[in-house]
């Protein structure tokens, strides 16, 4: 079939912005262009795609289930543009990986490790942010790959998705605190209590008397100083008792019978322009073995 990338486009815009007027003013064209164009993709694959018995056309059944394939088209042509250009700049041997706080980050180092012992020519930076500038950096292209927790916006098509496995998560809470004396405690618990909202800890919002903060480090020690409880990462708060700072003399883990609360998906992300694809199928697997390993063995990778 001879259709063409912009009457897909046309198709997709007039789709989304509801009319062919609206589409002609996003694609910056008439609307006598726009309505042309659907009309030769229409002729081309012998489907109507828009009812256009109202004032306004409307998807047909056909139009809606070709819609979502035009998308993935045109999703294809953005990341075909974006590689051909990120060669033509010479940049196709660098690479930036940004990731979440709270991450597993000695696995993550130690995939980057084995990454440049196969590839020792990839050059880059490595970022520490949270989730939505992880996801800002990656979606405008600054980062090529990021590492997000699940607790995330799934519909942001600048970039795609994919699971590497689960997070343990624990509740933590200063000793000398009321949640401390209990044996187990419940949700009914800790929703008493002043809650310290890490946002990479899950959206497991208890109590409206909440202080949100944006850095797990930062929610460990709000809750060694009894400021309230907080929902942070397993493997960051094993780390940390390994080192025995000061401050971790104050807190304990809480008993919880209900673990599902503590569980999380994390997700690797990255650019559709990302060009040097056998480097994220090296990093990807790598890196779900380490934390496939990491969760078993209970490594303590923080």
């Amino acid at each position: 079939m001879n259709w063409t990338m912009d009457q897909l486009r046309a198709f997709a815009t007039t789709a989304e912005q509801g009319s062919f007027s609206a589409a002609g003013r996003s694609l910056g064209k008439a609307q006598s262009v726009i309505s042309t164009q659907v009309a030769m993709l229409e002729d081309t694959i012998g489907v109507e795609l828009f009812d256009r018995s109202s004032r306004s056309p409307v998807l047909t059944r056909a139009g809606k289930d070709l819609f979502a394939e035009a998308k993935a088209m045109l999703r294809q042509g953005s990341r075909f543009d974006a590689c051909a250009l990120a060669q033509y700049k010479g940049q196709a041997d660098s690479l930036s990986i940004a990731i979440e706080q709270g991450m597993p980050f000695q696995a993550v180092s130690d995939t980057i490790a084995a990454m440049l012992k196969k590839y020792p020519f990839v050059t880059g930076n490595f970022i520490q942010k949270t989730s939505d500038e992880v996801k800002r950096m990656v979606g405008r292209g600054e980062s090529q790959l990021g590492l997000v927790f699940g607790d995330t916006d799934r519909g942001d098509e600048s970039f795609e998705w994919i699971c590497l496995g689960q997070v343990n998560y624990c509740i933590v809470a200063a000793k000398d605190s009321e949640l401390a004396r209990l044996a187990r405690v419940t949700e009914q618990d800790l929703s008493q209590y002043r809650q310290i909202l890490y946002r990479g800890g899950g959206s497991y919002l208890l109590n409206s008397s909440c202080w949100q903060v944006n850095n797990v480090f930062c929610a460990i020690y709000w809750a060694s100083l009894g400021i309230g409880w907080t929902v942070v990462p397993r493997m960051v708060m094993e780390r940390i008792m390994k080192g025995e700072p000061d401050f971790l003399g104050n807190l304990c883990m809480l008993s919880m019978e209900q673990l599902e609360l503590a569980v999380n998906n994390f997700y690797l992300i990255y650019n559709q322009g990302f060009v040097r694809r056998e480097l994220l199928d090296f990093f990807c697997s790598d890196l779900r073995v380490r934390c496939s390993s990491l969760s078993t063995e209970r490594k303590g990778y923080f």
